[in-house]
């Protein structure tokens, strides 16, 4: 093949194409807000913002007379702000490879290694998470945990396609070997020659090394920890007490809370399994024991703590059978400082990506800037006249966020 290298259009599709093909994550996430930033009109410059429309949930009315629903349009902000790249020094022998050659030698390490801050990014949403299922420091290995993750997404009225499932990969090792016991010959011949999982319990399966590890506080299920007070309808945060010991409670801890079980959001039934919460920033309990404001998930907007005896119009957004009560004990999952892998199980729209296009500098001569499928990369090659060298970089700039995490469970691993 003749050399192709000198056309940067080439270059940067071929970059996309490898970038797209090693992102999990990525690939499996809400991708419908590019659009938005096409309306925007400062450009596609980092830190830019738009404004979208959180679910608007109904509840049904008695008889044949009309009685309308009060609309609560929420809404929540996403931020296209995170810039990553990489570069390196173009010698005059690459530049002499044709594009097959140069891609693999050097294209497709460098979109692995964007593909793979990308993915990690995403991953680090499972904060944001309240569901879990598993134990802690317990790699998930049969059917019925990842069905448990199904059930759970069934109870917050999760749709059922679009489902997907991301384990490490100690965990996929655990599940093919799990499977190799099953009759079904063709679903064991893929797990055992390829490694590759099949769907299981409603989820397409995937592995990715970028899965994260979370390290809890202190504040471990063995203490005896208490709702400090009564909580109102609304409420975004939680006041608890202690027997007076100085605890943490990290970012991303999950927590029970006595008497408080999760419903139906479109029929408000009690689904019977408890309301778990997450803890949304890190806090300390000092040693008088109180901690003033434990925000959490469900209790952060549009989350907010609603039950049965709130207003009318936030009944259609009630997440909780009652709101917590004075001296109600509060139980965090996992031990003190454990470390366990939170794989996710997840609909698409529980999280978003949304890659934009960079602005081209004027005076670089080479170069190009491709979009597809949601996906956008640019290629600058330049000459340094000081050093006296090339260079080629390949840039990227995306935005994501949680868009729902009540359409996600954590599965605890080791």
């Amino acid at each position: 093949m003749a050399n192709t290298f000198v056309n940067p259009t080439m270059v940067a599709r071929e970059a996309l194409r490898q970038l797209e093909n090693n992102l999990v994550m990525g690939r499996n996430v809400f991708r419908g807000y590019e659009e938005e930033w096409q309306k925007n009109p400062n450009g596609y410059k980092i830190g830019s913002a738009v404004t979208v429309k959180a679910p608007v949930y109904f509840r049904t009315k008695n008889g044949a007379i009309l009685d309308e629903v009060e609309l609560l349009e929420r809404s929540t902000t996403f931020t296209v702000s995170t810039r990553r790249h990489v570069a390196w020094v173009v010698t005059a022998q690459q530049m002499t490879l044709n594009i097959d050659k140069f891609s693999k030698r050097f294209i497709q390490p460098a979109m692995q290694a964007l593909a793979n801050y990308i993915d990690l990014t995403l991953m680090g949403l499972y904060k944001d998470v309240p569901n879990q299922v598993g134990t802690p420091d317990s790699t998930p290995s049969s059917f019925y945990v990842f069905a448990q993750a199904a059930a759970r997404l069934n109870e917050e009225a999760c749709p059922m396609d679009g489902r997907i499932c991301i384990i490490d990969p100690q965990a996929q090792a655990k599940l093919a070997d799990h499977l190799k016991g099953l009759f079904h010959q063709q679903m064991v011949g893929e797990a055992v020659k390829k490694g590759k999982l099949p769907g299981i319990a409603g989820f397409d399966m995937y592995m990715s090394q970028n899965v994260r590890t979370h390290t809890n506080g202190t504040a471990a299920s063995g203490l005896t920890i208490q709702k400090d007070g009564a909580t109102s309808e609304g409420d975004e945060t939680l006041a608890i007490k202690s027997d007076g010991t100085t605890e943490t409670f990290k970012e991303g801890d999950i927590f029970t809370i006595a008497t408080v079980n999760s419903v139906n959001p479109i029929s408000g039934e009690d689904t019977g399994s408890v309301r778990q919460f997450v803890v949304d920033a890190d806090a300390t309990m000092d040693g008088s024991g109180e901690v003033a404001a434990l925000t959490c998930t469900p209790g952060t907007d549009p989350y907010k703590i609603y039950s049965a005896s709130a207003t009318e119009k936030y009944l259609p957004y009630q997440n909780v059978s009652a709101v917590p009560a004075n001296d109600d004990v509060i139980t965090v999952a996992g031990d003190t400082g454990a470390q366990y892998k939170a794989n996710l199980a997840f609909h698409k729209d529980a999280f978003g990506l949304a890659m934009v296009p960079l602005e081209m500098p004027v005076s670089a001569a080479w170069k190009a800037q491709e979009s597809y499928n949601g996906f956008t990369i640019r290629v600058i090659r330049d000459y340094d006249v000081t050093n006296d060298q090339e260079y080629i970089r390949f840039d990227v700039l995306f935005g994501y966020k949680t868009l729902n995490p009540l359409l996600a469970c954590r599965i605890a691993g080791q």
